[in-house]
């Protein structure tokens, strides 16, 4: 096991790319640090737990801003799905108020015109209309409420099928650079060197 240990400082105008290879050298250490442990039977023993640890939490560091923010809205995805239909429920909930209310009102209005059979007639007539009206007013409220609902789900999936791009192309990143080291390490013919 080496005794070396890498100190990795992190100025505030650091690149994307001097991150990278930040991340990249903490990968070659973690690696370091399992080659130099004992083997037996394809299991480690006598690794350094605190320098292993070390290690981790410094490429926890280096990861880029962006993997962090996808974490964070990965993990609030529900809540704000949850939250954007506990608001369509409750936008639903005040059309059928506001909708009941303009009926109530209609039947109030078409009760008090019913006093004479003269104005019995157009009180009737007064009474389809405004009801017709409010169930009219009310469907449009009803649609406008299911509308928005919709709009703001397909938003919400919008914003997430975004952050998955993001994941997704972050990933390939890292899976082509992976696949580039693997390719580039230089092949030790058997009988040569020292394997462990």
């Amino acid at each position: 096991m080496s005794d070396e240990r890498i100190v990795v400082q992190r100025p505030s105008f650091m690149t994307s790319r001097s991150s990278q290879e930040d991340i990249l050298k903490l990968l070659d250490s973690l690696e370091d640090l399992a080659e130099g442990a004992y083997s037996l039977f394809g299991k480690l023993y006598c690794v350094d737990k605190e320098e292993f640890y070390m290690l981790t939490n410094k490429i926890r560091a280096s990861l880029p801003d962006e993997v962090r923010r996808a974490s964070r809205v990965a993990n609030d995805s529900d809540k704000i799905v949850s939250a954007a239909k506990e608001e369509a429920d409750i936008i639903k909930e005040q059309a059928v108020e506001e909708s009941n209310r303009i009926v109530d009102e209609a039947r109030q209005m078409a009760a008090k015109l019913i006093d004479t059979s003269e104005i019995n007639c157009l009180a009737k007539a007064q009474a389809q209309d405004i009801v017709a009206n409010a169930e009219s007013a009310a469907r449009d409220i009803r649609r406008g409420a299911d509308e928005y609902a919709r709009e703001v789900l397909a938003a919400i999936e919008n914003h997430l099928a975004g952050v998955m791009g993001t994941l997704q192309r972050g990933r390939e990143k890292l899976e082509v650079r992976i696949n580039a080291e693997r390719n580039s390490e230089p092949i030790i013919p058997a009988g040569r060197g020292v394997r462990r």
